[in-house]
């Protein structure tokens, strides 16, 4: 009996050093090295959001004790704890393990708390929707002055819709090459003919002026390039600039970056090119080109940064080559570092009595936002966003009544927010006026309404509109446009697939207040080559601002300038 007793006694001692072992991990106890981590159950989460931090531990002598710090001020015991946040920012979450002999072990990660979902306020008002065939419909519309509206997509084709939905024609661009995309914004001349540049590989570029009624006013293909060498033009997202008698257009080659084009005829009047005539600016036109008050021209030249043109020379110059008046990012570091990315658009503006051009770009410190003067090149201000290093999409930047820069911003996951910053460029550094934040990316270029309210749209399809109150954005409006378009009955078979749609489009307002925004489905397999155009009616938008530079090619018809 004795034996038997000795034996239940033996058990049940190994069956609590198991159970001991189970708890506290293997090898406690036995002298093994004291290791510790710990899960976290959503990251990134949301504020509001209640989250679970769970330990394991192993090795080191039980029983353990688990300390955790969040940030420098949230403090919390416990080998599984739970806290809800209330602040949106990034967190270290710092775990420490001690255990019976007095050894200690630390643990840490990243925690990223984003904003509540903002919820739906103020009312917009889905007036009509209309088809925009083709993959990546990323271009931003624009508006005749009688109302009509003009729409394109990567797919080739040009559609006019009147102010009332009604799809009036539309015109393909007659490209054999399948990958010649028109990614360009259609830009519109006082007597309604149409510039749009089309084509982006094997040389198929060209740009196009169309008639009102649809018809083809003309087609220029002479790009030039240096002596023993055959222009292939592309297009990015160039808008071309509108003269008196020429228009402006670029190509994204790097050879004959820059075309004069008379708009009697469609003939080249001039073209840009190096002192020694072997090319032109490098990197060809991403954005532009841009006319200011001072007889300036402007673009973004692809990853060589932003260019001056005199365009009293360039009008006389009759098909000889014009020497550029100034680049900056060309010649080395004159902006700290080289960008990486310019195709956001850029926009005219008055800064401390001087013509300027305003613009965001992107390099290998974030993004800048900055202001050189028209004439020279020379630096006004120039504002650093943070750390961020998103790259910069067919956005841009607008101008407020105030003088104010605003600007679009991407989003960076754990980096940085998407949204709109608003700047005062007459500080060298380019003083942060305001920001609104949102986990959102926005490509788009925002737009200014006659109360000086700001809108922007996200690529999540998400529509907003603040209001700058002193250093503050008061959010006015917010609306989920896919849902808009999906629960309108007369779109529910139709549109109301978009389920995946995207807005890389810029806002366009109206002189009636009516606002134009452009869908993309590029995700969606059934529906890849589809977007739309949509017409709405925003609370509190009346007309579009009256500024210096309101909207992307500063006004709804797109001319680009001053």
């Amino acid at each position: 009996m004795k034996k038997f007793a000795f034996i239940l006694m033996a058990a049940a001692a190994l069956f609590a050093s198991c159970t001991e072992k189970e708890q506290n991990g293997p090898g406690s106890g036995s002298g093994e090295p004291l290791v510790a981590d710990f899960t976290i159950s959503t990251n990134p989460c949301k504020v509001g959001e209640e989250i679970e931090l769970k330990a394991t531990v192993s090795g080191g002598v039980s029983p353990y004790t688990f300390t955790w710090e969040l940030g420098s001020e949230i403090k919390l015991e416990g080998q599984t704890v739970k806290y809800t946040f209330e602040k949106n920012q990034p967190y270290i979450v710092k775990l420490v393990v001690t255990d019976a002999a007095g050894s200690k072990v630390e643990k840490r990660k990243n925690l990223v708390v984003n904003p509540a979902p903002v919820k739906e306020i103020g009312n917009v008002t889905l007036n009509w929707a209309g088809w925009v065939k083709g993959y990546n419909a990323i271009s931003t519309p624009a508006i005749a002055d009688d109302g009509s509206v003009y729409a394109t997509s990567q797919s080739n084709i040009l559609y006019k819709f009147d102010k009332e939905g009604k799809l009036l024609w539309e015109k393909n661009f007659g490209h054999s090459d399948v990958s010649a995309k028109t990614q360009g914004t259609p830009s519109i001349d006082a007597d309604g003919t149409v510039y749009i540049g089309t084509g982006t590989a094997n040389g198929s570029g060209k740009v196009m002026a169309f008639n009102p009624d649809g018809s083809i006013k003309w087609e220029f293909k002479d790009f030039w390039a240096p002596a023993g060498s055959t222009p292939a033009p592309s297009f990015q997202y160039a808008i071309c600039g509108i003269g008196q008698e020429n228009i402006y257009f670029g190509n994204t080659g790097t050879t004959g970056s820059a075309i004069a084009i008379s708009k009697a005829d469609g003939k080249r009047v001039a073209w840009c090119q190096n002192e020694a005539g072997t090319g032109g600016p490098g990197g060809g036109v991403r954005t532009g080109v841009l006319i200011t008050k001072d007889n300036m021209l402007h673009w973004y030249g692809g990853e060589w940064g932003l260019w001056g043109w005199d365009k009293t020379s360039v009008d006389r110059a009759a098909n000889s080559g014009v020497v550029w008046s100034w680049g900056i990012w060309n010649n080395g570091d004159s902006m700290d570092k080289a960008i990486k990315q310019a195709n956001a658009s850029i926009a005219a503006l008055t800064v401390n009595g001087k013509v300027c051009v305003a613009g965001l770009a992107t390099d290998g410190y974030g993004t800048k936002i900055y202001a050189v003067e028209s004439k020279t090149g020379e630096i006004v201000c120039k504002h650093y966003v943070e750390d961020t290093a998103e790259l910069m999409d067919q956005g841009g930047v607008v101008v407020t009544k105030e003088g104010y820069i605003v600007a679009g911003l991407n989003f960076t996951n754990g980096h940085d927010d998407g949204g709109i910053i608003i700047v005062d460029p007459s500080t060298e550094d380019g003083r942060m006026v305001a920001r609104y934040r949102v986990q959102e990316k926005v490509s788009g270029a925002p737009a200014i309404d006659a109360a000086g309210n700001i809108h922007f749209a996200s690529e999540a399809g998400q529509y907003y509109v603040v209001k700058l109150e002193g250093n503050e954005c008061k959010l006015v409006v917010k609306r989920d446009l896919r849902n808009l378009v999906a629960d309108d009955s007369r779109y529910t078979e139709t549109f109301g697939k978009l389920d995946a749609a995207k807005v890389w489009s810029s806002v366009v307002i109206g002189d009636d207040g009516k606002v134009f925004i452009q869908f993309t489905n590029n995700d969606s397999a059934k529906l890849r080559e589809y977007g739309a155009l949509v017409c709405l009616s925003v609370d509190g938008c009346t007309a579009p601002g009256q500024t210096e530079w309101p909207m992307m090619g500063h006004d709804r018809r797109h001319t680009n300038a001053q």
